[in-house]
């Protein structure tokens, strides 16, 4: 029979595998691909960005894409009408973007509303195949038009149109009507959309709605290039030489007037984007750096963006490899996940003295955002038993969860409603907050005492759909599991990657739903209880949960439409207790998270509604060039110490082998 190797000899061999990978871990093993350049026209070093994200996107498309992986790709290559400042926070403000000024809001006699916009001149859309010769060619307003009227085609399924057809004109009859038809009709005019001349352009409201800014700084409003669309179709065509060539469909080439151009995505791999020459829509601001920045910060004033040639996004679904990359300079920043944090921030939430001594800078951000456990409000089971959907509740223990996964940064979240939106209230307690007796009474008044059907006899048995993107995830999920679980119940769970999920929330094919949340598009509490707002239901619209209720949307549609007042401030708090009674959601935290940034990329934007804010963002070269060398040398004593095992160690095996064959 075989024969088992001595436990020595295994040793041995385990030995020199370790000192073999001591060795080599100090080669190169930088994951980056090489850049596009290595000298700018003038000869100064081609300057790099290297980021990454947990996942793919969804999609690239501007009137479709609607999820943070999506927008972090779309926003350097697609330009938008106004967008935030990357500075001012306090309030929230938008500037122009494509837009020559700030529109013009008119009030009319009749409570109409019109905004009157203009567009810069001279921009023009990314050099692409598309147009004539491969030049892009200038921005018009029928561009931003023809964007608009894909936002009202049933074919593109546009996520903005069901919160936005309460207040453009004519804009849910121009979908209805598209809808009956089976294809719309791009060659007629929108009501709402009113063409004065190529740079200028009228909005008509059916009512003030103040909002329509922060709608105009999102990708659904942005303008698109017909020829893109009709180009890039996603079939086959001859090209120069009559080879049959397949083009992307338009939803991963997205062709904009951004500071980048996306020139490569591979799905579960990278993107790559580069600079656009031709731009030159914004500069970097001014004005609003926070104090202690504002010294850093004036050199870039005035200066032309992008600051950076390239940017390269690795997508990592495992969190493994990320702060051995950070650390090793082959990564720019990294967000601190629960893994790493011992090693990075100490207990008084500081960097450790090692990463002090790297020149490693530690920011903290509280995202505007809320997560939250979606619960399906048209499933048979859970959608018609608030009682059970209450007990649910009171079993999550926030809390630990936010202890154990988030370090204790996070707060638990007690709303919908996230902290520095209007209406929050930070005194403000879940009535059915984590009780683990009263979930297990209110289980027991929805029927199932003890976990157990009491018509039935049998115990209660509950799918949690949950995403599949890491260890991490698998262990968050099952936190919520165990949690559900302690109830005496069954929960059964059914791992997803993200695009599925997505599908899932569309399709209403679940019934609970862990790990969804809700980033703030803009600053205003509309944002956050349109996503219960029956009118709202995917995949046109985000009530994930299907929620109706013809209380909450009479005083949703009032609230949407008023300037922040005390009257606004109590249907705020009213929409918020009934949300709070009949639990479509399980609130589980708002994000909040330590960034660790490497010394040559330091932090030039602070606005968390930027995703990415790429353009804005710098490096320094030369720097990392250096730091890069001094953090990788490879040692030089293993070469003569790793011949001497290994001969040690074969002549240790030739004399025990030769032992056991005496």
């Amino acid at each position: 029979m075989p024969s088992r190797r001595p436990p020595l000899l295994r040793a041995c061999a385990l030995l020199l595998l370790s000192l073999t990978a001591t060795f080599f871990a100090g080669c190169g093993n930088d994951p980056n691909l090489q850049p596009e350049h290595e000298k700018r026209a003038d000869g100064s070093p081609w300057q790099v960005r290297y980021s990454y994200m947990p996942d793919d996107p969804r999609s690239l498309d501007p009137q479709f894409a609607y999820d943070q992986m999506s927008r972090r790709l779309l926003e350097p290559v697609v330009d938008t009408l106004l967008e935030y400042h990357p500075f001012k926070t306090d309030p929230y403000e938008v500037m122009p973007s494509l837009l020559a000024s700030m529109p013009e809001r008119v009030k009319n006699p009749d409570g109409t509303e019109t905004y009157v916009c203009q567009l810069k001149r001279g921009i023009l859309f990314h050099n692409d195949p598309c147009f004539p010769n491969g030049k892009g060619r200038e921005l018009t307003v029928q561009d931003v038009e023809y964007g608009w009227k894909r936002m009202v085609d049933p074919k593109v399924e546009c996520p903005a149109l069901s919160s936005l057809q309460d207040y453009l004109v004519g804009f849910g009859e121009a979908y209805e009507t598209a809808k009956k038809a089976d294809a719309l009709d791009y060659s007629k005019p929108l009501k709402c959309f009113e063409i004065v001349d190529d740079q200028t352009f009228k909005v008509h409201l059916l009512k003030p709605y103040p909002q329509i800014i922060y709608w105009m700084a999102m990708h659904f409003m942005s303008p698109v290039a017909h020829e893109a669309v009709e180009y890039y179709d996603g079939k086959e065509h001859p090209d120069a030489n009559g080879k049959m060539v397949l083009r992307p469909a338009f939803k991963w080439h997205p062709v904009g007037t951004g500071a980048f151009q996306l020139v490569e995505y591979e799905p579960a791999s990278r993107a790559r984007l580069v600079r656009n020459p031709n731009y030159h829509t914004v500069v970097f601001p001014s004005d609003g750096y926070p104090p202690d920045r504002a010294d850093f910060l004036k050199q870039f004033a005035g200066m032309p963006v992008p600051l950076v040639d390239e940017i390269q996004v690795t997508i990592f679904r495992e969190q493994t490899p990320i702060p051995v990359l950070f650390n090793q300079g082959y990564l720019d920043s990294m967000g601190v996940s629960k893994d790493a944090f011992n090693r990075v921030v100490t207990t008084a939430q500081e960097l450790t003295p090692e990463y002090k001594k790297r020149g490693v800078a530690l920011e903290k951000d509280l995202d505007v955002s809320t997560f939250f456990i979606s619960l399906n409000m048209e499933d048979p089971v859970i959608g018609t038993n608030k009682k059970l959907r209450q007990a649910l509740s009171c079993s999550y223990d926030g809390q630990s969860y936010v202890d154990i996964f988030w370090n204790g940064v996070s707060p638990v979240a007690q709303q919908l409603m996230p902290p520095g939106i209007f209406g929050y209230d930070k005194n403000y307690q879940n009535p059915y907050g984590y009780d683990l007796e009263k979930a297990k009474r209110l289980l027991a008044e929805a029927g199932y005492p003890g976990g157990i059907d009491s018509k039935t006899g049998r115990r209660l048995e509950l799918n949690m759909e949950a995403s599949a993107n890491g260890s991490e995830e698998r262990q968050m999920t099952e936190f919520v599991q165990k949690g559900f679980e302690a109830l005496g119940i069954k929960v059964n769970v059914v791992e997803n990657t993200f695009a599925e999920l997505l599908r899932k929330e569309d399709a209403g094919k679940f019934q609970i739903l862990e790990g969804t949340g809700w980033g703030a598009d803009y600053p205003d509490p509309e944002n956050f209880y349109m996503l219960l707002n029956s009118r709202n239901f995917p995949p046109e619209g985000k009530n994930v949960s299907r929620y109706k209720n013809p209380e909450f949307d009479k005083l949703f549609d009032k609230m949407a439409t008023m300037d922040n007042s005390p009257e606004r401030l109590q249907i705020v708090n009213h929409l918020r207790d009934m949300i709070g009674e009949d639990c479509p959601q399980i609130f589980t935290f708002h994000k909040a998270f330590f960034t660790t940034i490497n010394p040559w990329a330091q932090r030039t934007s602070t606005n968390m509604l930027l995703e990415g804010a790429f353009k804005y963002q710098q490096v320094d070269p030369v720097m990392r060039a250096k730091l890069q060398r001094e953090w990788n040398r490879t040692p030089k004593w293993p070469p003569f110490v790793l011949v001497l095992l290994i001969a040690g160690a074969a002549g240790y095996a030739i004399r025990l082998n030769r032992k056991r064959n005496v």
